[in-house]
């Protein structure tokens, strides 16, 4: 009998000081990332007259855009292995795209060979 009741009393007493309220989850920023290769500043939203990207265009008058963006190679397999694997590509081995494979043909030389 003792026991019963100290542990009636625990349980009141835990729901008398604990929070009426449900703790407030921390709002986290909403973040929508697009990432694309192979192509330049040839969107609306960057000022390019000729290309029609209503979409991004919205997306970017809602949103952010990047005035100062670099990628991390000068060609897009080295630059897409690197978004997928987050390395850069000298770790991957994959600079040199496709410039270490041997050429089936030769191109004739000029004196003949």
């Amino acid at each position: 009998m003792p026991c019963r009741f100290l542990l009636v009393l625990m349980l009141v007493t835990g729901a008398l000081i604990s929070p009426a309220r449900p703790a407030a989850t921390p709002r986290v920023p909403n973040v929508l990332w697009i990432t694309s290769e192979d192509h330049g500043p040839h969107m609306g939203c960057y000022g390019d007259t000729y290309a029609t990207t209503p979409n991004v265009d919205r997306l970017a008058a809602r949103g952010m855009i990047y005035t100062h963006a670099w990628s991390n190679a000068p060609v897009c397999a080295p630059a897409r292995t690197t978004i997928i694997s987050g390395l850069y590509p000298p770790s991957t081995g994959s600079e040199h795209m496709r410039s270490l494979v041997a050429s089936r043909r030769r191109c004739p030389s000029s004196n003949g060979d």
